[in-house]
């Protein structure tokens, strides 16, 4: 599964960021995933590429909070992006390319509802938090 990893980067209003402006805040996407009891799952796989489906480079995730009732684990790999049929990168769905796997596993035992926060920074260096909300059924 893919999220798209265009966001764009907000300016910061009145000024140059260098002398004090507080940064622009990074946009915020929320996602929900179903993870069955007592397993392993990849929930997310991020990848940046160029229009030939080649990596732009590395895709950074960083988990900001933990999820309390399993783990999460963030592991380098290859896989199928999932863009839009009207994306410019839609022809990058039919190959494995590199990128983050993101993988949640609930505690044993564990039935109910999980969430943690992460941080992806794109290799252009636009980014944004997520809010993940796991069901463990």
């Amino acid at each position: 599964m893919m999220i798209r990893l265009a966001a764009a980067l907000a300016t910061t209003l009145g000024g140059d960021p260098s002398a004090g402006a507080p940064p622009a805040a990074s946009p915020v996407y929320d996602l929900e995933r179903i993870v069955p009891r007592g397993e392993a799952r990849t929930i997310a796989f991020y990848a940046s590429l160029f229009p030939d489906c080649t990596p732009q480079g590395p895709v950074v995730i960083r988990v900001l909070s933990q999820p309390h009732h399993g783990k999460v684990t963030i592991e380098t790999g290859q896989s199928f992006t999932s863009f839009v049929a009207s994306s410019p990168l839609a022809e990058c769905n039919t190959r494995k390319v590199s990128g983050q796997r993101m993988v949640y596993q609930g505690a044993e035992g564990y039935e109910g509802v999980d969430s943690f926060r992460i941080l992806v920074i794109n290799p252009d260096g636009t980014g944004y938090e997520s809010t993940v909300r796991i069901a463990v059924r």
